[in-house]
């Protein structure tokens, strides 16, 4: 991050998101942020603001709409950072991320990014995919990691449809799960039969680099 009050642009970044003030928001993030440093203006920055409004929402301080703008703007900048998509992990697992029938992205992307930033490769399912079509995929593909990220609880229930699937298909692959639907139930992870629940990116890439159980 740039010099200064690391508490102050997170704090600004909020009250411009929550006035969906994109032109502001993205000046805050361009001023705040290195281009050579897009993991840590996600952890520093993006995580903490949407994590408050989140809070903010929950505790009917703020509108389902300024949840939903704020994320859209947040990951409108995710997705113009310079991050290298080509990993630098040659010892890494295989590993995909995806949306379950569900077309909000801002968390895959949130992952997505701070795992290239951390030197992995990922392969991209995108959003709104059916569990048979996913299994099929990582089938395919060798997954042996497979990330899936729920803004909306029944996207989140639809984990439980894929690790059956999974099994039934002989397949080993090791399920971590994150958003808000696993955040408002800290047991929510362990009922879908996931193998690990990432409460942030951070976390996702600790998960990944050694720390599933």
């Amino acid at each position: 991050m740039k010099s200064g009050n690391a508490a102050s642009p997170a704090d600004a970044l909020e009250v411009a998101l929550l006035s969906s003030d994109r032109v502001g928001a993205r000046k805050i993030l361009r001023d705040s942020c290195s281009t050579d440093e897009p993991y840590q203006c996600i952890t520093d920055l993006i995580e903490p603001a949407l994590r408050s409004i989140g809070v903010k929402w929950a505790d009917g301080e703020a509108s389902l709409s300024q949840v939903y703008v704020s994320g859209r703007i947040c990951e409108e900048f995710i997705r113009s950072l310079p991050v290298p998509s080509s990993g630098i992990r040659p010892d890494q697992p295989v590993i995909g991320i995806a949306v379950l029938e569900d077309y909000h992205t801002l968390g895959k992307e949130t992952v997505m990014t701070a795992l290239h930033a951390s030197g992995y490769q990922v392969t991209d399912y995108g959003a709104g995919l059916l569990v048979s079509d996913l299994v099929e995929k990582i089938r395919d593909d060798g997954i042996e990691v497979i990330f899936i990220s729920a803004l909306m609880l029944r996207a989140a229930l639809k984990v439980r449809e894929l690790t059956t699937s999974l099994k039934e298909a002989g397949l080993s692959v090791r399920v971590i799960v994150g958003g808000a639907p696993f955040l408002f139930d800290e047991h929510l992870w362990q009922e879908v039969d996931a193998d690990a629940f990432a409460h942030d990116a951070g976390e996702a890439v600790s998960l990944v680099g050694g720390g599933l159980p």
